[in-house]
């Protein structure tokens, strides 16, 4: 009795345990279930990137208003932008032993104005790695030149792998003595990429793109070189040096001469720049009251200067852009105001005050950036405030600054994408 009992009570238990499990246990479902894709995108009609030398933050704006901050190292010294805008390279000062460029896809389409969420693609670690001019580097053959000046080297980055896995070295090309170098991209008779190279040191030489075979050298005394332009007709490149302007054939198989043409007033320009038609403008960070006007319709071009002080008031540039057809000339100047000229004769047309007045003696080494920065654009002209935190955002004909971006830190360079 006392054992069938036990049996009963057994299985009674046991069928009231599994009714019990039965009755609570859960509906069984995937651990990860598919979830509908949500297309991440917009379209705007231009991305602003701007380093912020305080955090090494590249921060992006997108029609005005503040989109994305990626994080890249401290003390950003250059910024620059692929020519499809699809790429960005922020290129970090020279105050620690490791050089990073950092390489951001934009995320941006500058043909229709798509946008999506930008990111930081890779960072590389080079050796006194620089290029950057006006906000380029140098573009040849498809690939994308990064100067690596304590090596002599131009190194080629193929720009459809920067986003990937694959490796993006494309080769590099010898620039000979290391130092720190302008570029330059011409064509030849023939069709052939050509690039001109100048060095600091006062030597300048024109390259076969494709083979890195030198061409042609430049000749005569050229100290301090820094900046070069290629003029409106492409038959001539120009290089700054400290004494003049060494002028040579954009094709040396053309045959052409070489030319030297002294500064009428001794001072030297440190950048060059495309103005309208065949002029050419030359700059210096020196806090100079004037820029030179450089006429290229001349056998031997032709360097006057145009004074910016206005009515007595002195002013002082520490930036000039021009708008995308080169008509206008935008001068920004340690007094803090931001003058519209004319690109081709420099006519003064008007002026605005866009921050508050900077210090003259204010200059840059190669640990970090300090100056602000203009971007100019199709409707509006960027101007980038380190000392207020602030980018200014001013209507192309300089009557009004429309507001003032408050991205804090101390916002420096700057590229701009537009649609």
């Amino acid at each position: 009795m006392n054992t069938l009992r036990l049996s009963v009570g057994a299985g009674v238990g046991l069928s009231l345990l599994a009714g019990a499990l039965t009755l609570t246990s859960p509906t069984v479902t995937a651990a990860h279930e598919t979830v509908p894709r949500v297309p991440e995108s917009w379209t705007v009609a231009d991305r602003l990137l701007v380093t912020d030398s305080k955090t090494g933050d590249v921060v992006v704006i997108d029609d005005r208003k503040v989109r994305e901050r990626l994080s890249t190292p401290k003390s950003p010294i250059s910024l620059a932008a692929s020519e499809d805008g699809k790429l960005a390279f922020a290129f970090r000062g020279r105050n620690t032993d490791r050089d990073h460029v950092t390489m951001i896809d934009t995320a941006y389409d500058q043909t229709t104005g798509k946008a999506a969420r930008p990111y930081v693609a890779r960072t590389w670690i080079a050796n006194g790695s620089g290029g950057v001019h006006d906000g380029r580097l140098p573009e040849i053959g498809g690939k994308i030149g990064i100067a690596l000046e304590s090596a002599g080297k131009l190194q080629l980055i193929d720009p459809a792998s920067v986003s990937g896995l694959g490796s993006i070295d494309a080769g590099t090309i010898s620039l000979g003595t290391p130092g720190h170098y302008s570029f330059t991209e011409a064509t030849s008779a023939s069709g052939a990429e050509l690039l001109h190279v100048g060095n600091v040191i006062g030597t300048s030489m024109v390259l076969d793109a494709a083979t890195g075979a030198v061409l042609s050298r430049g000749t005569g005394s050229c100290p301090a070189l820094h900046g070069s332009v290629l003029t409106s007709d492409s038959t001539r490149v120009l290089f700054a040096c400290a004494n003049g302007l060494r002028v040579v054939p954009a094709d040396p198989g053309t045959g052409g001469e070489q030319a030297f043409v002294s500064y009428a007033d001794g001072t030297r320009d440190g950048a060059l720049h495309r103005g309208a038609g065949a002029i050419v403008w030359g700059s210096n960070e020196g806090a100079l009251n004037f820029l030179h006007r450089i006429d290229t319709t001349t056998a031997v071009p032709t360097v006057t200067k145009v004074a910016l002080s206005r009515h007595g008031h002195k002013r002082t540039a520490v930036a000039v852009d021009f708008s995308a057809d080169r008509s206008r000339l935008y001068v920004l100047t340690h007094q803090g105001y931001l003058q519209l000229r004319d690109g081709g004769t420099g006519a003064f047309i008007r002026e605005v005050k866009v921050m508050k007045k900077m210090s003259t003696k204010t200059e840059e080494t190669t640990e970090f950036a300090v100056l602000p920065d203009i971007a100019v654009g199709n409707t509006v002209v960027y101007v980038s405030g380190p000392k207020q935190g602030r980018v200014a955002v001013v209507r192309t004909d300089v009557r009004k600054v429309i507001k003032q971006l408050k991205i804090g830190g101390a916002p420096t360079r700057m590229v701009l994408l537009e649609h």
